[in-house]
């Protein structure tokens, strides 16, 4: 009796332990707390609802570290790194996106959000992550500079976390803005300072189109970076390798932050195609004032032009073997891999790019969860997609949960919740990546994105499948 009963009081204990949510939260949303209690009452297993309960209002329980609501803005974090980056706070606010117009506490956090984010794009259009306030980074030495009055200048600044141009980033803003206004109709985000960060974004991209053959005469680039340490970390000469004018948009770092191999990287331009519709759609649909419909009606236009294009070079030079590749240099030469971050090529129906059942979209995604991917692991404690950003034989939760966010097959849905479920090392959340054996070896206590895309899993599966939310997952 007195075993059973000391067995009784661990378990006990063991699940008290496992609500991990702080006491003191840094924001709360009554219709996320509601939707919490909702879901969770259904889980029988206490992996899956405890993983839930702590994974899905990890944003706000525990990154939005600077909120006003007055003006609206808010600072979000990354989580373990107390930056905001651009692709990451869109991420991480998307999670709650379809509850916007249900509380209007949250709305105003989000368009908070967007404020700032449009503030850092006119800051630098080539920084991926920002300080709250100025200050010395531990990025601060890197060596990346701008063209000024035809001289390239040192471009870092205390503004600035960190420094490296990724297509995505700036196409993070204008999906945080366009899904806001599809769900709340609200037009004052559009508004003349919107307008200029767009048409900064436009000449960004524009920039990282053009030939660069003059640029290689003088020297003279619109952007360059190197940094003291791994190759990935990195960019050749600072600029890259040689491209051929394609109609892609260079990017010299990829979602995960790590320098690509050849700079026309196929997901990043297919979400720029994407977006780029979506944004000219909310401009041309939004009920504007006259002056800022006349400001916005060539960004439209250069938005729908630039869109087209992008999507035509893509079918052009970005397909091979009947399915997507990862990047190419437009004389030839590509790569076919997949990585674990977003966007990357099993993501693409995530934005609107492709239809999930659309064959070339099946291919590729067949491919990228297979061994023609070299990033795809197989081990005993899970199977799924990691990336070199932190090496081989490590899989990222958030690659099963784009798995998952991608299919309508119940059986697969079933099995990337329970490798997810029981691969967090008795942690109950989502980290950036485990090893393939061996769940407690991981990367990232605390990675908000990847504990928001769980939730967003979730919450589809509540729609679509909601009696895997009753099974047990071993």
């Amino acid at each position: 009796m007195n075993f059973i009963i000391i067995v009784s009081l661990l378990i006990s204990n063991l699940l008290a332990q496992s609500n991990q949510r702080p006491t003191q939260k840094k924001f709360e949303s009554e219709i996320i707390e509601q939707t919490i209690t909702r879901i969770s009452d259904k889980m029988k297993d206490n992996k899956l609802k405890y993983t839930f309960i702590n994974s899905f209002p990890n944003t706000l329980d525990t990154t939005v570290t600077n909120y006003d609501p007055n003006i609206p803005d808010a600072f979000v974090i990354t989580g373990d790194i107390t930056a905001m980056w651009l692709r990451d706070s869109t991420n991480q606010l998307w999670t709650y996106m379809e509850f916007v117009n249900k509380d209007s506490k949250l709305q105003n956090l989000v368009k908070g959000a967007i404020t700032r984010q449009i503030n850092q794009v006119l800051i630098d259009p080539y920084a991926n992550a920002f300080n709250y306030q100025k200050k010395q980074s531990e990025w601060s030495s890197d060596n990346t500079t701008r063209c000024f009055l035809g001289v390239n200048v040192h471009a870092m600044s205390e503004h600035l976390h960190e420094r490296k141009f990724e297509i995505d980033s700036l196409v993070a803003v204008l999906r945080l803005s366009y899904g806001y206004y599809k769900e709340t109709n609200d037009t004052s985000i559009i508004n003349f300072k919107y307008l200029k960060a767009l048409q900064r974004i436009l000449r960004t991209f524009r920039d990282q189109q053009a030939d660069q053959t003059e640029q290689f005469k003088t020297f003279r680039f619109p952007y360059t970076f190197q940094r003291n340490g791994r190759s990935t970390d990195t960019v050749i000469n600072g600029i890259g390798e040689p491209l051929k004018r394609t109609g892609l948009l260079r990017t010299f770092f990829r979602a995960s932050d790590d320098s690509t191999i050849y700079q026309f990287n196929i997901p990043e331009n297919a979400m720029a195609s994407a977006i780029l519709k979506q944004t000219a759609e909310m401009l041309s649909e939004a009920q504007l004032t006259w002056s800022l419909r006349k400001a916005a009606e060539p960004l439209i236009q250069e938005a729908i032009a630039l869109s087209s294009e992008i999507r035509d070079a893509i079918y052009k030079y970005g397909i091979k073997d009947g399915a997507f590749v990862y990047e190419v240099d437009g004389m030839g030469k590509q790569v076919f891999m997949d990585d674990s971050n977003q966007p990357s090529l099993l993501s693409l129906p995530i934005y609107g790019f492709i239809e999930i059942d659309d064959p070339l979209y099946q291919a590729t995604r067949k491919k990228a969860l297979s061994s023609a991917n070299p990033y795809y692991f197989v081990g005993t404690a899970a199977k799924g997609i990691g990336g070199p950003h932190i090496g081989a034989n490590y899989i990222w939760p958030m690659a099963i949960v784009t798995q998952g966010l991608t299919t309508n097959d119940k059986q697969e849905l079933r099995e990337c919740l329970r490798m997810l479920v029981t691969t967090t090392g008795n942690k109950w959340f989502m980290h950036e990546s485990f090893f393939k054996d061996n769940p407690s070896s991981f990367t990232r206590s605390w990675f908000a994105w990847a504990n928001g895309l769980f939730g967003e899993l979730v919450l589809k599966i509540d729609k679509e499948y909601p009696e895997l939310l009753e099974e047990e997952y071993a």
